[in-house]
């Protein structure tokens, strides 16, 4: 009898430990994994060759002073202060005056003011007498080459006198200013003033070989640099060396950087992505969510709480973003966190 109640107490205790075991594989057969989903969109993409290099500016001058004479800063008429660093000069502007009274006097402006009125009276007296035949054809031109010659005079002691005046031959900032205590006697060929226009930049670069063959002159660029992240300028490629360097198997190039609101400064490094390739309105998903098996390219996608691999075929590519080009649908939910974890037919728990 006693054996009889062992024997059946060891069944229920078999039954139950089954049971539990059953119940143990079952919960973890139907165990879910939790997933971040986004749908498929269209995006413009663009592939592109990064290279990088010093933004320099399109213009930029020292000026020097071409007489001697005493230093005056002028006032720049937008601040209503003298100028200063950073400024920025419009063309034409005058940024220093040099005063030189004896400069000055041997010009002798107003004497050739006057010797222009003189000419120009007795011109037009052997006109006069000329049409009355009390003068020659000759004494005509006589009178008019000396009105000429008197009006090159003022010109050229107009010109004589602008020297005193140190001006910005173009729209500028102002990057150089050696200082001067104002009254000053300054000698000639001193640097006045340095100037640059950097609203207009250009990046010389280097291009590794294998990049020949995809680029060309006018392509698009995009310029970045670490200081102004948020901000990307446009550029051009404007120029490309045919010759490889042999010991650094590169080749040369130029970008030109539009550059209207000077976020970029003179001697910045800059990214360069020169766009070789760009295709508008393309199914792309991010490049990190692709796995690679068995030399294809897989990504998971959601249906009914559960994951279905996907094999895709990819176009081109940019930082971010990879053209899908077969494999995937405008709308299907891929996976684009959880993923690592998956298979194919995994249940799956959307997570929002």
């Amino acid at each position: 009898m006693n054996n009889h109640f062992k024997f059946l107490g060891a069944a229920i205790i078999g039954l139950v430990s089954f049971a539990c075991n059953n119940n143990q594989s079952s919960s973890s057969t139907e165990s879910t994994t939790p997933v971040w989903i986004e749908e498929v969109q269209l995006r413009n993409i663009e592939e592109y060759i990064t290279t990088t290099g010093t933004a320099k500016a399109m213009k930029t001058i020292e000026i020097s002073s071409e007489t001697n004479g005493t230093y005056h800063l002028q006032k720049n008429p937008k601040t209503g202060r003298p100028y200063q660093l950073g400024d920025v000069v419009e063309a034409g502007a005058v940024i220093i005056r040099l005063e030189n009274k004896e400069y000055e006097n041997n010009v002798q402006l107003e004497s050739k003011k006057l010797q222009i009125q003189i000419t120009e009276k007795e011109w037009e007296g052997q006109k006069g007498l000329f049409e009355k035949g009390g003068a020659t054809e000759k004494d005509v031109n006589n009178a008019q080459d000396s009105y000429i010659n008197a009006k090159l005079a003022l010109e050229n002691g107009l010109i004589t006198l602008e020297k005193l005046n140190i001006k910005a031959p173009f729209k500028g900032v102002i990057v150089n200013l050696p200082y001067y205590t104002s009254g000053v006697e300054v000698a000639s060929g001193s640097v006045m003033v340095g100037l640059m226009d950097y609203s207009k930049m250009y990046v010389e670069t280097q291009f590794p070989e294998n990049a020949l063959s995809k680029l060309n002159v006018g392509q698009k660029v995009h310029i970045t640099n670490y200081n102004i992240k948020s901000d990307t300028l446009k550029g051009i490629l404007t120029q490309l060396s045919p010759a490889i360097n042999e010991d650094t198997r590169t080749f040369s190039g130029y970008i030109e950087i539009d550059n209207p609101e000077l976020k970029l400064r003179p001697g910045m490094f800059a990214k360069a992505d020169v766009v070789t390739v760009r295709k508008d309105s393309v199914i792309s998903i991010p490049k990190d969510i692709i796995k690679n098996r068995r030399g294809g390219k897989l990504v998971y996608t959601v249906d009914r709480n559960s994951a279905e691999e996907k094999v895709i075929h990819t176009g081109i590519s940019d930082d971010k973003y990879v053209e899908v080009e077969k494999g995937l649908e405008v709308g299907d939910k891929i996976v684009i966190k959880g993923y690592e974890w998956l298979r194919n037919r995994s249940k799956v728990k959307v997570m929002k």
